[in-house]
């Protein structure tokens, strides 16, 4: 196998194992973009997550940003444009492309010169938001580079519906355990 066959999948055993022991997906995320920076030769990456009741794009994951430090409109910039359209894009010179936002380098004091997005589409089609890396350190983003971003974001896409189902599931059985203690409680003052 050559080389660059091998890379994509280094990449996926490496972030499958950190998305299956780590339940933080904070944490994971947090590295993950660490991890697909080192691969993909880029300065940064993130992860904006679609929030339904604010109709927005939160980011959620980046190496050197807060979660929820930007919120963006769900149409606004090229995170915007992929997760409406549903289709990644690879832009050469961002202050060249009208979809580009700058105003968000205005905010954040990095300048963006390439970038490469792609939609976090989960296993029931919904879009969840975008993964992008940003300033590929030698050249323009490449087909091949989308190819690992597409496929790390279906990884990703798995371990935050993942992330919200286990969520999900301590909610339902902390209020189960509540709803058991009550029924306890009461049969004891029934028979007490």
């Amino acid at each position: 196998m050559k080389n660059d066959t091998i890379q994509p999948y280094r990449l996926a055993v490496e972030l499958s194992q950190l998305f299956d022991l780590e339940s933080d997906i904070d944490t994971a995320l947090s590295v993950s973009m660490k991890t697909l920076n080192q691969f993909m030769d880029s300065e940064r990456s993130s992860v904006f997550i679609f929030q339904q009741l604010k109709d927005q794009l939160t980011i959620f994951s980046s190496i050197d940003l807060e979660k929820n430090e930007i919120r963006i409109p769900k149409s606004l910039g090229v995170a915007g444009w992929v997760f409406e359209h549903r289709e990644p894009a690879i832009v050469h010179n961002a202050y060249e492309d009208s979809r580009f936002c700058k105003e968000i380098d205005m905010m954040t004091g990095f300048c963006t010169r390439n970038l490469v997005c792609t939609p976090l589409i989960d296993s029931k089609e919904q879009c969840l938001g975008t993964l992008q890396s940003l300033n590929k350190k030698s050249g323009d983003f490449t087909a091949e580079d989308l190819d690992i971003l597409n496929l790390i974001a279906r990884m990703v896409a798995v371990a935050i519906n993942n992330s919200k189902r286990y969520s999900e599931i301590l909610i339902t059985n902390e209020a189960r355990k509540k709803l058991i203690q009550q029924i306890i409680g009461d049969i004891g003052k029934a028979f007490g």
